[in-house]
């Protein structure tokens, strides 16, 4: 059932979600991008609250109690937050014991990225077991993680650019769960070779993950900054082309060169090339295996909570 401020619950698990949403067979025809659509809107929504940080990332007029309000009338991600602000990731010196005390010691854009990824891990569920699904999660951790680093050198604040980065990819969750078969089909089909990912797709499900995740997004109703994202982060870069868009494109890139790539792919560009388009100011490493390896330990400490 779902009621607002709660998480969506389901009779069913994660699991069976993924096999009930499609009868399609990897053998059949694409799909019409009717049936396409239809099997996107037929995924379960994404959780109320998580939606409604999201509408509060770029609000500058939202207030800690709001947000801490809201969390607070979910017992199991009030309890996530708690376990998150106490972890060794944020490392506070005395224990906090009330959602409102969280939210001060993290910082109101802290505690919204901090609801998003929670609510984004309880949306996965036990799918994290699917390989597909498992690469996708850790591509957008990784490129949260290098677009708050980037977000450093430019007047986005961090945490917006991080959650932009661990939702950017929505899509590719939402083609899994809608066409599971495919998904394993796209996976055995593409383990050795490399090409265009988007044209794969395609092939595969009819639309590519860009798509999917506009349809989701504003079905959801997100803010269409972060629609924006999700639909033109694989576009070539545009004069006016928002900071938040930007950024996110810079981090996808640079996660897939350092390694974290769902499919592989033809790389357009080297990673010292990716690096030169970056501002002098920003800290990202120069050698991909050292962002790698703080990636690495970033996923590491998050999926530990």
């Amino acid at each position: 059932m779902q009621g607002r401020g709660t998480f969506v619950r389901s009779e069913r698990s994660p699991d069976e979600r993924l096999s009930v949403t499609t009868t399609v067979s990897p053998k059949s025809p694409k799909p019409r991008r009717a049936e396409l659509l239809a099997a996107l809107n037929g995924i379960p929504p994404f959780p109320p609250i998580a939606i409604k940080a999201l509408q509060l990332v770029s609000n500058d007029k939202t207030r800690l109690r709001e947000l801490s309000k809201l969390i607070s009338t979910d017992a199991s991600l009030s309890s996530e937050v708690l376990r998150i602000a106490n972890s060794a990731l944020y490392g506070h010196r005395v224990e906090v014991e009330s959602v409102f005390r969280a939210t001060i010691s993290l910082g109101l854009e802290r505690i919204k990225s901090v609801v998003v990824t929670s609510a984004l891990r309880h949306y996965i569920g036990r799918s994290l077991d699917i390989p597909w699904i498992r690469m996708c999660w850790r591509h957008s951790l990784a490129c949260a993680v290098i677009a708050e680093e980037l977000a450093r050198g430019s007047s986005l604040e961090e945490d917006v650019a991080y959650t932009a980065g661990i939702i950017h990819d929505i899509g590719r969750f939402g083609l899994a769960v809608a066409f599971p078969q495919r998904c394993g089909k796209l996976l055995v089909d593409t383990h050795d070779a490399c090409g265009d990912v988007l044209e794969r797709e395609r092939e595969c499900f009819g639309m590519d993950h860009c798509e999917a995740g506009q349809a989701l997004m504003v079905r959801w109703a997100i803010p269409k900054n972060l629609v924006a994202v999700a639909a033109h982060h694989h576009d070539p870069p545009a004069e006016g082309d928002p900071e938040m868009l930007a950024v996110v494109r810079h981090a996808c890139r640079l996660a897939d060169a350092s390694g974290f790539a769902v499919m592989p792919s033809l790389p357009s560009r080297t990673y010292a090339e990716l690096l030169a388009d970056l501002p002098l100011q920003s800290a990202i490493p120069r050698d991909p295996e050292e962002l790698a390896f703080r990636i690495t330990n970033k996923i590491a400490s998050i999926e530990a909570l």
